[in-house]
């Protein structure tokens, strides 16, 4: 089960992580929360988890045809 987590920071930044999801799932998951923050990031880094998954669908992909 995917979970987020959330640090506020003294300054007033925040940073989102995203646990047990991968791929496009860590995007769709945050972009609400994003929003009502503020709609503005600053910084986006993906973990290796996100990369994984589109590995495995582009290899995928190269089976098929």
């Amino acid at each position: 089960m995917a979970k987020i987590k959330v640090t506020l920071h003294k300054d007033g930044t925040q940073k989102i992580e995203v646990l047990n999801a991968s791929g496009e799932d860590c995007v769709k998951l945050t972009a609400p929360l994003e929003r009502r923050l503020g709609g503005q990031v600053g910084e986006r880094e993906f973990k290796p988890e996100y990369h994984e998954r589109e590995a495995v669908v582009e290899t995928d992909r190269e089976h098929e045809g």
